[in-house]
């Protein structure tokens, strides 16, 4: 089983998720970073469920409803490890604004 670790941009992706939803329906945040952990858990035994992108990276589809939430990771073969860094709304444009690049 692969060791699963987030990178610090990936737990700021999930507070700045919940905060959002916070703001609506605090259950709802609840549920929602529960259904991500779930989600993401899964790359611990099936490592390469997700699509693969560019950079050898890969991208984890989790379905809510209508849209959802997309995890990047990369795959760590030799430490038999998977590292989250980032995780979107499926509606965002991309992973990081242009200050952050």
């Amino acid at each position: 089983m692969a060791k699963l670790s987030y990178s610090e941009r990936a737990l700021a992706d999930l507070e700045r998720l919940t905060d959002f939803l916070i703001e609506t329906d605090l259950s709802l945040a609840a549920e929602t970073v529960e259904l991500i952990a779930e989600a993401v858990s899964l790359l611990t035994r099936h490592p390469l469920l997700g699509r693969p992108v560019e950079y050898a990276l890969r991208e984890l589809v989790i379905s809510r409803g209508r849209s959802g939430y997309v995890a990047l990771y990369s795959l760590e073969e030799d430490q038999d490890a998977v590292l989250i860094l980032a995780i979107r709304h499926q509606r965002e444009a991309g992973y990081w604004t242009q200050d952050e690049e």
